[in-house]
């Protein structure tokens, strides 16, 4: 498992620093408000939010 990649700041957790995308190490235990699951399929995530519609432009 790893931090967030959208947390701003970083975490402090049994002597270790962790700030956003760090694995979070074998021993130490985070809530799960902090934390994304690796992705095993080996597949990319698609972008989130709404896709723009293309403009045409004009050509003199």
């Amino acid at each position: 498992m790893r931090i967030r990649d959208d947390l701003e700041g970083v975490v402090y957790v049994a002597g270790v620093v962790l700030a956003a995308g760090d694995t979070i190490p074998d021993g130490v235990t985070v809530g799960d408000h902090l934390t994304v699951k690796e992705q095993t399929s080996g597949t990319a995530r698609k972008p989130r939010g709404r896709a723009s519609a293309s403009r045409a432009t004009a050509v003199d």
